[in-house]
């Protein structure tokens, strides 16, 4: 129960009554309850009560105060809890156990709620307008069982490749389906993880962690391969409790999380994020040595964050570039490059689907990403050393919300938890850019470019390079924004995304 039960009040006032009645197996024990704290809780008597002394009442008041700080954080961990983190269980109805009204009532309250969208006369006719819009059939791959490793480069722009500062992924990307035409979901870390592994873009203004749906339903990529056998991970060479990592990921289904605490070595901390990259990937090659086969894993790497750490026996190998991100986008690379070499022999490795891409971009120096669009802009890669992807065409708009399908579509996983704003890369979809940025839609629909207020729409039409765009009368692809924008709103404040989605697909 959050604050929105207050958009409800005429409906709540008009079914009051056969809510009581329906359901009074816990309005009769409720009544008892009140009956009996009424009748039994201790009264008042000012005769009984103690007076301390001054020099007592001081530091039992700091006591008392100290001790309320850490029951309303929930502890002393690095941030505070948050109804996501009851969402831990196998069973969903297990975390509205663990959690009670009155905490989820205050920490909605004063928070902006998704309004109603009304573009369509029902839900059901927008899921209708995207699922006639949009190609979403599998392929005929079929590859059960195989591991699968999803590596998320912080800060990982789309520029730097181009420019040449990461020589060894584009070394790997000749040998794998890669798409430089690929857009994150989201311009921060928060917003990458349920686009990434959850297929859900951030189109709510806040990350949706960390909004009031927080504790929706969400079905994630390793809950749903956890179901098929897989043993599930995540690694993050920073502190737990870092971005809420730790929280979110168990949400959605990953059992084991390991983060600096776990680090053996902690000298080869870098004094401001965690764990320096090429330490930290040896550590991850190792661990996956160890683990339960088959395995879904995600590896977040932390060295290409400000302020751009790089160990000091690695200085001055990379070039420095225009930008004090790109040196430490050189020793990114040569720590993936190293990592690579390390595991390339392991029994594992062959049987491995490599997904490799960005949380979002950084500083850009160029004219062509300096924009809505190349702000967005980040790598996306498959690689499988056993797989070869030449007959799938790379030339296509991908986006963080089309690795969870195409993942499952690699394997051959079937699931009715599948949602709609994402597609397979091997499917014959054209792919579609999706993102809300300072209250404004973004849509990309080659050759249209749309950016939509809610209400107004600016057209454009970009260039084959997507490096420009200039304004033109065509708003095709406008009526798909706006059943995308009714299903997220909708489909989030009525706990039944998954719901309308399956049904379309279904159909």
């Amino acid at each position: 129960m959050t604050i929105d039960i207050f958009d409800m009040g005429e409906d709540i006032k008009d079914q009051s009554l056969q809510l009581i009645f329906y359901y009074w197996y816990l309005t009769l024990p409720s009544v008892l309850i009140l009956i009996a704290l009424w009748k039994f809780y201790p009264k008042s008597h000012n005769e009984n009560r103690v007076h301390l002394k001054l020099y007592k009442t001081i530091p039992l008041g700091l006591l008392i105060i100290v001790l309320t700080f850490i029951g309303i954080r929930g502890g002393l961990q690095l941030r505070s809890i948050s109804p996501k983190e009851a969402f831990i269980f196998d069973r969903y109805e297990l975390g509205n156990l663990a959690i009670n009204a009155a905490y989820t009532m205050v920490r909605s309250s004063g928070k902006k709620t998704l309004p109603i969208i009304k573009y369509y006369s029902s839900d059901q006719d927008a899921v209708k307008l995207i699922t006639k819009a949009r190609d979403f059939k599998n392929s005929k791959l079929n590859n059960p069982k195989n591991n699968v490793l999803i590596i998320i480069i912080e800060s990982f722009s789309q520029e730097y490749v181009n420019q040449g500062y990461a020589p060894f992924f584009s070394e790997l990307s000749r040998k794998g389906l890669y798409f430089d035409i690929n857009f994150a979901n989201g311009r921060r870390s928060l917003e990458a993880l349920p686009s990434i592994l959850a297929g859900i873009p951030s189109l709510v203004g806040k990350p949706i962690y960390q909004s009031q749906y927080q504790s929706n339903k969400f079905y994630g990529l390793p809950q749903i391969l956890k179901d098929q056998g897989y043993s599930t991970y995540f690694f993050h060479g920073g502190k737990r409790g870092t971005m809420d990592f730790d929280a979110y990921t168990r949400s959605i289904g990953v059992d084991h999380y390991y983060g600096l605490e776990d680090y053996p070595n902690q000298s080869h901390f870098d004094g401001h994020w965690g764990v320096f990259d090429h330490h930290y990937l040896n550590y991850v090659g190792e661990s996956l040595n160890k683990v339960q086969k088959p395995f879904v894993s995600t590896v977040f790497t932390l060295s290409s964050h400000q302020p751009y750490s790089i160990p000091k026996e690695l200085k001055g190998r990379f070039p420095k570039g225009d930008l004090e991100i790109h040196e430490s986008i050189g020793y990114v690379d040569y720590a993936l490059k190293e990592f690579f070499k390390k595991i390339e022999n392991e029994s594992w490795f062959k049987d491995t689907l490599f997904v490799i891409t960005a949380d979002h971009t950084q500083k850009l120096v160029t004219k062509d990403f300096q924009n809505n669009i190349g702000r967005y802009r980040v790598p996306l890669l498959f690689y499988h050393p056993s797989q070869n992807f030449n007959s799938y065409p790379s030339q296509k708009i991908t986006q963080h919300v089309d690795i969870m399908p195409s993942i499952l579509d690699f394997l051959g996983v079937e699931t009715n938890k599948k949602l709609l704003f994402g597609t397979s890369v091997f499917s014959d979809d054209r792919g579609r850019m999706l993102n809300f940025i300072s209250g404004n839609y973004l849509y990309i629909n080659y050759p249209n470019y749309i950016e939509f207020n809610g209400e107004e729409a600016k057209t454009y039409k970009l260039d084959e390079s997507y490096t420009d765009y200039a304004p033109h009368m065509n708003s095709e692809g406008l009526d798909e924004l706006k059943a995308y924008i009714q299903l997220m709103n909708n489909g989030l404040k009525h706990n039944n995304i998954y719901q309308l989605s399956n049904d379309a697909q279904a159909k």
